[in-house]
């Protein structure tokens, strides 16, 4: 596995590197190496890691903003070693995307099986975030298409089914989607009934 270490330590590297082993022999090898206040996301680009784990002197004073960002611009596992339990930093460490939070001595024990664990975490993570976001879709969808259908059954004096495929032969003419067609349906009654 490549791993991206994000540290403020000088013998974090040494550390990591000595429990690097994976099962069946497998080394996990250390491809970039970065401070805390780096552009993470320039970084993990030009060194595709498989996992990310940050190890840092004082987690209060990381900055978290930037794995939120590198979180939300290109996702990766993350993994983070501190011995502070409170809460907050926790919860900031959550919030930017952080999949596992451990304490040094037992994050570095079990490196290889903890780096595997982080990045299946994240992989069913970023799934279930994945079908969420096509389920909101589809009631978004289903929203427009319903507020449409109403306008040409009121322009249209037409019954439910009818209307409905109204809008469905239109999207068909012109090659787009339902939806596509519903929010033009909606523009123009808003532009025609001069609505915000």
């Amino acid at each position: 596995m490549r791993v991206m270490l994000v540290t403020d330590i000088p013998d974090a590297l040494e550390a990591i590197m000595a429990h690097a082993q994976g099962s069946g022999g497998a080394m996990h090898e250390v491809v970039a190496l970065a401070a805390p206040n780096d552009p993470l996301a320039d970084k993990a680009r030009d060194s595709s890691p498989d996992v990310i784990v940050v190890h840092v002197a004082k987690p209060e004073e990381y900055p978290f903003a930037e794995l939120k960002s590198l979180s939300e611009s290109a996702p990766l596992p993350v993994m983070f070693l501190a011995d502070d339990a409170r809460p907050e930093i926790m919860a900031q460490a959550s919030h930017a995307g952080v999949n596992a939070y451990l304490p040094v001595d037992a994050g570095l024990k079990a490196f290889p099986t903890l780096a595997e664990w982080t990045r299946a975490q994240f992989l069913t993570i970023r799934e279930l975030k994945k079908r969420l976001k096509e389920k909101e879709d589809k009631l978004a969808d289903r929203i427009t298409i319903e507020r449409a259908k109403g306008i040409v059954m009121k322009l249209r004096s037409l019954e439910e089914d009818a209307a409905y495929h109204e809008i469905r032969k239109l999207a068909m003419k012109r090659s787009q989607p339902m939806r596509v067609v519903a929010e033009q349906i909606i523009d123009t009654e808003n532009l025609v009934m001069c609505k915000g």
